[in-house]
């Protein structure tokens, strides 16, 4: 009585699915590829996008034989506002907060949205540097400390697709399933790393309509580069959460938090951004 018992079970399994969705709609994963997209480019015609962001920088410095290590915070708020065209931002305004006088001072020329790419900027003059990605740390004029986060001049993908293009994996192992308990369509997507581990991405289709949610989760540890200059990356992760209004399938708060450690100093980096208003572009 098995042969029937492992019928009667699928046939329960996928009677709770939702109409226009039927068991060989999760054998190819691509069609479900291509629908995710959707929360990572926005809805095609421009859409102008206000909110706010947070972005708090952490300091690790070692202890002594006979002392602890320490931990230091420095965090900054901003709004910012942007219009988002068929997946590139054609527009970004941004302010930050200024910081009380005396305390600390985070300035961050960059600013890297998990969705939407950054148009390029103008590269530099003849014979100047390029500005490349840094940071820098030194006493502020009211006695804090001065923490600045370096840009670079090259066009930027959003954060997740930056970050997949930095990994290259050579193979992605895809498949979809249904997941009653969430009445949900899940796409899993794992790609092995040259550094070891997986880079595990999860797409949310709740009742097989838009994606919902995006979340990227990297292996506990990566190495990066060769020495002097290896970095070392943990608890690398990435978060987007969409929601569906009258313009389309919006961003609705995004998140990306990791520790890096390089040349003996460890640095953590919490992003955090929540889009409040939409509006068609006029």
């Amino acid at each position: 009585m098995l042969l029937p018992a492992i019928f009667l079970t699928a046939a329960t399994a996928w009677a709770g699915l939702p109409p226009g969705l039927s068991p060989p709609d999760l054998d190819d994963p691509e069609p479900w590829e291509k629908r995710a997209r959707v929360l990572l480019d926005g809805p095609g015609p421009c859409v102008e996008l206000q909110g706010q962001v947070r972005v708090q920088l952490s300091l690790f410095m070692p202890g002594g034989f006979l002392s602890p290590g320490e931990r230091h915070d420095v965090v900054t708020v901003g709004r910012f506002s942007g219009a988002l065209e068929a997946g590139t931002w054609v527009r970004m305004d941004l302010a930050w907060d200024p910081p009380p006088e005396g305390e600390d001072a985070l300035d961050i020329k960059l600013f890297h949205p998990v969705i939407g790419r950054m148009p390029a900027r103008p590269a530099p003059a003849e014979g100047a540097p390029a500005e490349g990605h840094s940071i820098s740390v030194s006493s502020g004029t009211g006695g804090g400390t001065s923490i600045v986060v370096g840009d670079s001049g090259e066009e930027a993908l959003g954060l997740l697709d930056d970050v997949l293009a930095k990994v290259q994996p050579e193979v992605t192992t895809s498949y979809v399933t249904w997941e009653e308990g969430q009445r949900a369509v899940v796409l899993h997507q794992q790609m092995p790393l040259d550094e070891g581990g997986e880079l595990i991405l999860k797409t949310v289709f709740p009742e097989n309509g838009p994606p919902v949610s995006i979340d990227a989760i990297f292996p506990r540890q990566l190495r990066f580069g060769e020495r002097p200059f290896r970095m070392m990356v943990r608890d690398a992760q990435i978060h987007l959460r969409g929601r569906q209004t009258d313009l389309g399938m919006l961003p609705g708060a995004e998140g990306m938090s990791l520790v890096l450690g390089v040349m003996g100093f460890t640095f953590g980096v919490d992003q955090r951004i929540v889009y409040e208003r939409a509006r068609s572009c006029p």
